[in-house]
């Protein structure tokens, strides 16, 4: 009796081998599914926010300023974690500047450069930050969100224009000192660009 079972164990373990990875690879299928079908929900809703978002934009265009906020503020509130949605945040952050509500603006544009994807509008997010800062003749924290942008996006296209404004603002500030020294850093950082040009001008109308 004990041989037969004995000689039986070969065939429990490839019976319950098989049935394991039988098990496995329906599990496997199952999670690939679910991923499929997520993709396709995710790429249908990018595509839905994305096409209210150009609707929003037709209608600032055609001078709509009041149906272009509605259907910013709609997509925000349906589809908040699209790609689309972030650039209605942006968009709408550009629209309380304009209105001088700079509180509502900086904490959208701020929630996006934490969470905005893809990651390319990070950058456009904390560019605004230093405009609305401007806008307020904010000068300390417009310097802070300058130099917070060129330490954390150094390769960003906007970068020289931001040097250029922080230079500015030291200059509002009192602290020429500290203008020159960006200045001088732009000839260094940025040479034969316009933004050099600018600065050695500036520099030779400070000296």
């Amino acid at each position: 009796m004990q041989k037969n079972f004995l000689g039986k164990i070969p065939d429990i373990i490839t019976k319950s081998t098989t049935k394991l990875l039988t098990i496995i690879i329906a599990l496997v299928l199952l999670v690939a599914a679910m991923i499929f079908i997520y993709c396709l929900r995710m790429h249908k809703i990018d595509d839905l926010a994305s096409i209210d978002l150009a609707k929003a934009y037709a209608a600032f265009g055609s001078a709509n300023q009041q149906v272009g906020i509605a259907i910013l503020d709609e997509v925000i509130a349906k589809y908040p974690k699209a790609s689309a949605a972030y650039q209605a945040k942006l968009s709408r952050a550009d629209v309380f500047t304009e209105i001088r509500a700079y509180d509502e603006a900086l904490n959208i544009l701020k929630e996006t450069q934490n969470k905005a994807k893809p990651e390319a509008l990070k950058p456009l997010a904390a560019a605004r930050i230093i405009h609305v800062y401007d806008s307020k003749k904010d000068i300390f924290n417009a310097i802070t969100a300058s130099k917070e942008f060129i330490e954390e996006y150094p390769d960003h296209f906007l970068v020289r224009d931001i040097h250029l404004n922080l230079a500015e603002y030291y200059i509002t500030s009192g602290s020429k000192e500290d203008a020159l020294k960006i200045f001088n850093e732009i000839l260094i950082s940025f040479p034969a660009t316009q933004e050099a040009e600018k600065a050695q001008k500036r520099i030779n109308e400070i000296k």
